[in-house]
């Protein structure tokens, strides 16, 4: 019975102590000062029991050395994790160093965990990490893409890194979309015409047939200012560098913080979409036949814009009949312009 009631003199201590603790703002949650060395030894210990524990039935995908998901991978990763985790040859970011606990440098750190304890971690985030839970936002297919290349990052140079990024393959693509909305998203939005419109023996204006790369616009497209003519070339290099699947090229024509407005969704950097819909658009070019009908523009200072008004035709089991629309916002980088803003729309032809 002594020993029942100490016990229960123990308990009601503990509880008061915390109490106090609690209501007096003693407890210091500064992100600067660090935690008593047992809090985090208590903190780390369950972390780690919890991630083996709660990432034990997690399947693993047979896929995850597929060039094309790590590539996808690399590009999320590029988006939404650098800041906090670094990438080959970063150095630390301000965000990173305000941080506590400071993330692990996951380009330094090695293949340290399984993919089924980096899935969950992802998919799940991590309570008093500052991880967030990206399995709010983004599908598990998006989510394995990340830990196919985090399976890879350990092994990466610099250079490395950056050709993946660029590359770009995977993400959302054209061909996962259905039914009509399928059509407009596989057609990037852009347009399409039949050859018949076109009169007797004369090329269309925008076209590239399959296997053809270069774009030709007609002198009926409407003439742009000298201003903004600089800035429509370099809307016609980022359509070639397309056709040819050429999507470094591609990228290289977009500056870093491009907004990309496309089928409904809206990518808000050049990685995030490199990442998604690059490669399916190149893809889908390379068998469409383009005409241009229209073309507008004008520029001041170091910002211009150019809208374009096309047809677009694909033949083959799934043949597109398109008009598109296309506005892009240029702003120029010294002597160099670069897409800061896209927004492609469309309809079927009548």
């Amino acid at each position: 019975m002594k020993i029942v009631k100490i016990a229960l003199l123990v308990v009601v201590a503990v509880v008061l102590l915390t109490g106090i603790g609690v209501y007096s703002g003693i407890f210091n949650f500064a992100a600067d000062v660090p935690h008593w060395g047992t809090t985090i030894r208590l903190i780390e210990a369950a972390r780690e029991r919890s991630i083996v524990r709660q990432s034990e039935d997690v399947k693993v995908p047979a896929n995850l050395d597929d060039a094309r998901l790590v590539t996808s991978g690399a590009g999320e990763y590029a988006e939404m994790c650098t800041s906090c985790h670094l990438a080959p040859g970063m150095k630390d970011t301000e965000m990173r160093v305000g941080l506590y606990p400071k993330p692990p440098n996951l380009a330094a750190l090695g293949a340290h965990r399984t993919p089924a304890q980096q899935f969950w971690i992802v998919k799940h985030g991590l309570k008093m990490t500052g991880m967030p839970a990206w399995g709010l936002t983004h599908d598990d297919e998006r989510i394995w893409s990340m830990v196919a290349f985090l399976q890879k990052l350990p092994e990466l140079t610099p250079a490395a890194y950056q050709e993946l990024v660029a590359a770009g393959e995977g993400g959302h693509h054209h061909e996962e979309m259905g039914g009509e909305n399928h059509e407009q998203n596989e057609a990037h939005e852009h347009g399409e015409v039949s050859e018949a419109d076109e009169p007797p023996g004369k090329p269309p204006a925008h076209e590239h047939a399959p296997g053809t790369t270069e774009h030709e616009h007609e002198p009926r497209a409407s003439k742009l200012p000298v201003t903004a003519a600089a800035a429509a070339s370099a809307v016609d290099r980022f359509q070639n560098f397309l056709a040819k699947g050429d999507t470094a090229g591609a990228a290289a024509v977009l500056n870093p913080s491009v907004v990309i407005f496309e089928s409904g969704e809206v990518e808000k950097s050049r990685a995030e979409y490199a990442s998604h819909h690059l490669q399916a658009d190149a893809t889908f070019l390379k068998s469409a036949q383009i005409r241009v009908l229209s073309r507008a523009g004008g520029a001041t200072g170091d910002f211009a814009w150019v809208a374009t008004e096309s047809e677009l035709t694909t033949r083959g089991s799934k043949p597109v009949n398109m008009i598109t629309t296309e506005t892009m916002v240029l702003k120029r980088d010294q002597d160099t312009w670069r897409i800061a803003h896209i927004h492609w729309s469309s309809r079927k032809k009548e």
